[in-house]
């Protein structure tokens, strides 16, 4: 009888900040918005983010604690702004 595998685990989701500027349009000055992404790492965060907002340039600015992404009832995969 062949040994039964074990279950595979769930990749560890983690709560990581992408910082979010807007186009400058050159009337005003430029907006900067911090979202926050649910994902297993910081690429796949990133590239989350820069589907809800195509136009803006981001870039990772950090996590937030495990603790605090409960606190916000974060799910994995979900991308909101902070």
């Amino acid at each position: 009888m062949p040994a039964k595998k074990p279950p595979a685990k769930k990749p560890k989701h983690t709560a990581f900040t992408v910082a979010v500027s807007a186009a400058d349009d050159g009337t005003s000055a430029p907006g900067l918005r911090v979202y926050v992404a649910m994902a297993t790492g910081p690429l796949a965060a990133v590239t989350a983010v820069q589907a809800v907002m195509p136009e803006a340039a981001v870039e990772l600015s950090g996590t937030l604690s495990d603790r605090l992404a409960a606190r916000l009832k974060l799910k994995p995969g979900e991308v909101r702004p902070i």
